[in-house]
């Protein structure tokens, strides 16, 4: 009887644990520098979010919440993204807040990490996942695959959720085609041209 009661959540647990996985995996924990963001990421553009919904999918015999954000594209780095009437539109579809579930006086709550957000209005050069097989993707790295760019002055900056930490640690200064490279920081904003001619750098263009 005890066994019953609780087997219903601990197998949506194990079902969630075993769809987001391959996602997260080995984004969760560790800081990733540029040449691994970039090494790992499916999909590499600059967009703003036009607009985020929330919503769940079938997974594992229960329902999982998600959250789906449309972003316009601007600038394509990888990945095919089609235009429709000349207008290109990605879409990334994240794991939504769990909720902690309740059984008796047990309260089981998700061990999975926080997801990015994503705001509307907001441009980022984000570093996109491959979907897993029910169709989730991320940011890599989570929030460190998301650079929110910023305009101060007439120069726009980027910077992501860990204020750019570890972005450019144990890089082979070679891979840097720009001298202003030797000057960049070891956390904090960088110049978006900067750090859009290192990813181009990483990719060999």
């Amino acid at each position: 009887m005890y066994r019953s009661r609780y087997w219903p959540c601990a197998l949506l647990m194990v079902s969630i644990a075993l769809c987001t996985t391959p996602l997260l995996m080995a984004d969760t924990v560790k800081q990733l520098n540029l040449a691994e963001m970039v090494q790992r990421a499916d999909k590499i553009y600059r967009a703003t979010v036009v607009s985020s919904q929330e919503g769940t999918i079938q997974a594992g015999g229960g329902q999982l919440p998600v959250v789906t954000y449309r972003l316009q594209v601007e600038e394509t780095f990888r990945g095919d993204i089609p235009a429709v009437k000349g207008v290109r539109i990605a879409e990334i579809r994240m794991l939504g807040k769990m909720k902690s579930a309740r059984q008796g006086n047990l309260q089981l709550m998700s061990a999975l990490p926080k997801m990015p957000q994503l705001t509307i209005g907001q441009t980022y050069l984000v570093f996109e996942t491959r979907p897993s097989r029910i169709g989730l993707s991320t940011t890599v790295g989570l929030g460190q695959g998301s650079f929110r760019i910023l305009q101060r002055g007439k120069e726009e900056l980027a910077v992501n959720e860990v204020n750019n930490r570890g972005l450019f640690r144990d890089m082979d200064t070679s891979t840097r085609r720009s001298s202003a490279a030797s000057s960049t920081p070891s956390s904090g904003p960088i110049a978006y041209q900067e750090l859009a001619r290192q990813i181009r750098a990483q990719l060999g263009n």
